[in-house]
């Protein structure tokens, strides 16, 4: 079916910048070597070479060829869920070479609804996924899905078959619609009542999408334990998947000076939105606010930026260094973890 796929053994990268000698090594060895070897079907000829080379980038990164959409083959490197190798992805596919005629690239498997089609064989054994039927559940929130997924093949064995679960529904979606729109996924061996062809899940994905209203800022207001009021700003919806560069949290604490209740006198609202105004206009594409929370005397600004883009990780640091005493701290978090009290 023109798919291979694998995943690079944990071990860290070595080298200085290990996208760029990935794709030195592409422009020079790179492209001759899989063109001719996929072309043949020739795996063994290029499946260490490939492993080695995506090792080098990051650990636990997979990589997979198939037949592509606009070019011959396309090549694509998977974060396989994991948010903290997504960036990374996505860093190698900024840095990719223009499409060819040969060869096209990915950061993130794409739908392959087709394979729908198929039976294929899964650790030893046989499924028939035109026989997949999935029960789509909408959240509380009303932002996603508990998905269970049904095969007449599964026996419950959780370990043995959430892996094809999960697959399934990449090829339903995409691996980044997935992280996007499925909260959880469950396995069953025993089919339900309201279930539906797994071939129709796109559709109940695509009219949740546009039930939702687009980004807009949502203000929130509540107590702390102690009863002091907080007031917390958040960007909804707060998705680190449309933005997978930005994987640094800065947490920019603002103190001010308070009423009796910690939030800020009429005075001072003006100079913490001006500052708020001046950071964002700042980091322009480089980064961006996602929340801001206010109580106690502080005014705390969450930003997310590319962790590998110093530039934008110093316009929060000068903010900090000209307008003591506010801090700046930063902390890598590629989920957007840091931030998912406010969502």
């Amino acid at each position: 079916m023109g798919l291979f796929s694998r995943r690079a053994p944990s071990r860290r990268g070595h080298g200085r910048d290990p996208v760029a000698a990935f794709w030195q090594w592409w422009a020079e060895d790179g492209e001759e070597l899989l063109t001719t070897a996929t072309r043949a079907g020739d795996f063994d000829a290029y499946v260490d070479v490939m492993t080695h080379r995506v090792r080098a980038i990051a650990r636990g990164l997979e990589w997979e060829t198939r037949t592509g959409v606009g070019a011959e083959h396309t090549l694509c490197l998977s974060s396989g869920g994991d948010a903290a190798l997504r960036p990374v992805a996505e860093r190698w596919y900024r840095a990719a070479p223009p499409p060819s005629r040969r060869w096209e690239f990915m950061p993130a498997r794409s739908a392959r609804p087709d394979m729908l089609d198929s039976t294929i064989t899964y650790r030893g054994r046989t499924f028939d996924l035109r026989r997949t039927r999935v029960h789509a559940a909408v959240t509380r929130k009303g932002d996603g899905f508990i998905v269970s997924v049904y095969n007449p093949g599964f026996t419950g064995r959780w370990d043995d078959e959430h892996g094809l679960c999960v697959l399934v529904l990449e090829w339903l979606l995409g691996e980044d619609d997935v992280e996007r729109w499925v909260r959880r996924v469950d396995c069953i061996a025993t089919d339900v009542v309201d279930s539906i062809a797994a071939v129709d899940l796109p559709a109940r994905v695509a009219d949740l999408a546009g039930t939702l209203p687009p980004p807009a800022w949502l203000l929130m207001q509540g107590s702390l334990g102690a009863g002091d009021p907080i007031l917390v700003r958040v960007l909804r919806p707060l998705r680190w998947i449309d933005h997978p560069r930005f994987d640094l949290h800065t947490a920019l604490r603002v103190p001010f000076e308070a009423d009796g209740q910690g939030l800020p006198l009429p005075a001072v609202l003006g100079v913490l939105d001006d500052l708020e105004d001046t950071l964002v206009r700042s980091l322009g594409h480089r980064g961006m606010l996602v929340a801001a929370e206010t109580s106690r005397g502080v005014r705390t600004l969450h930003f997310y930026s590319d962790s590998e883009d110093q530039n934008g990780r110093d316009v929060l640091d000068a903010a900090a260094r000209d307008r003591r005493p506010v801090t700046a701290r930063h902390s890598l978090d590629p989920g957007w973890r840091k931030v998912q009290d406010f969502a």
